[in-house]
């Protein structure tokens, strides 16, 4: 059984280590796993959101979906202490996604590709 990436997040500004748990413990589920790159930038945390393999393109949607929703709700959280989330959605297949700038439905748009 091969694991499929379904996103990296890419921290661009160094976050508080308690905000940064948050997003990992927020995207961790039964359906997927969190992994560290060993090749890091100095001061930069990132982070690889890994699903086990998938039956169909379907269920990759559906992981998609509850990731953006789990990013979406950790934005908010960020925001309602007035922090920005300084983090970019990135996958080969995708372009980049800043989600300082992103709305929720491009989050929710980007996964769906």
């Amino acid at each position: 059984m091969s694991d499929v990436p379904l996103c990296s997040i890419a921290v661009a500004e160094q976050l508080a280590a308690a905000d940064l748990e948050e997003l990992e413990m927020a995207l961790q589920a039964d359906f997927c796993k969190l992994q560290k790159p060993t090749k890091r930038l100095f001061g930069v945390d990132d982070v690889v959101v890994i699903v086990g393999l998938a039956t169909g393109a379907a269920q990759l949607v559906d992981y998609g979906i509850k990731a953006s929703k789990a990013i979406v709700k950790w934005r908010q959280k960020l925001k309602a202490k007035d922090l920005d989330a300084c983090c970019i959605l990135e996958h080969p297949r995708r372009p980049p996604l800043d989600l300082r700038t992103a709305s929720d439905e491009e989050i929710l748009e980007w996964f769906q590709r």
